[in-house]
């Protein structure tokens, strides 16, 4: 009863192994994906600073 890992065949592996590299593109897509909605999140809050400086000084300019 000794149950040892066997080899699969070579049509196996290389079905196997076409998958394991689809499913690193697919990752590899997300993670791209990722970083460019992380980009746009970062310059959407970029501008909302800027915006909350420039009201700040145009409120200040007025209480002068």
């Amino acid at each position: 009863m000794n149950k040892q890992p066997r080899i699969p065949d070579p049509e196996t592996s290389k079905r196997l192994l076409a998958n394991l590299r689809r499913t690193r593109m697919e990752v590899q897509e997300v993670n791209l994906e990722l970083g460019e909605i992380n980009t746009l999140l970062a310059e959407q809050l970029r501008l909302q600073r800027l915006n909350r400086v420039r009201r700040s000084l145009n409120s200040s300019t007025a209480e002068l």
